[in-house]
């Protein structure tokens, strides 16, 4: 069950707000930006957690799929999913770096732990599409299919 909402998804008032990270431990632009500006912890965390896996010999294409999560107050958590390898290198770049597949499992992920311990979700309109060139008609369906059975908030910002 999907509700859309006009609004910033920092101010959100779910318990788990997600977002789509890459495998390189760069957080600089789009909504990862904003994050780290709200809340300066996640990427110190989200580097942490990057580094410990690649220390056990994973690639960074091993990352894909995984969910990093980072407590960020007594009630708020970021769920960083590793839904793409690479970051854009320039503006005129086209490619697509959203890996559907590895957004996919994330979201999974994150819908089954929020049911266990009955938790609210808010996901970001066109997550995965910005900078990382995702196809949002796709992404939405993926959404809207993952989380029929449960609700789910996608904030889309003014």
């Amino acid at each position: 069950m999907i509700k859309i909402v006009k609004g910033n998804i920092l101010d959100a008032s779910e318990d788990i707000i997600v977002q789509q990270v890459n495998c390189k431990g760069v957080m600089g632009a789009g909504l990862a930006k904003a994050i780290l500006n709200k809340y300066p912890n996640v990427k110190k965390e989200y580097q942490s957690f990057r580094n410990f896996h690649l220390n056990k010999g994973l690639t960074d294409k091993d990352l894909l799929g995984l969910v990093n999560y980072v407590r960020v107050s007594d009630v708020k958590v970021i769920a960083n999913i590793f839904g793409q390898v690479n970051i854009k290198k320039n503006r005129f770049d086209n490619t697509v770096y959203t890996k559907t597949d590895a957004l996919t499992r994330g979201l999974k992920e994150v819908k089954e732990l929020s049911k266990q311990l009955n938790k609210s979700v808010a996901i970001p309109y066109g997550i995965g599409c910005g900078l990382a060139g995702g196809d949002w008609n796709i992404i939405s369906e993926l959404i809207e299919s993952i989380f029929s059975d449960y609700k789910v908030t996608i904030y889309k910002l003014d």
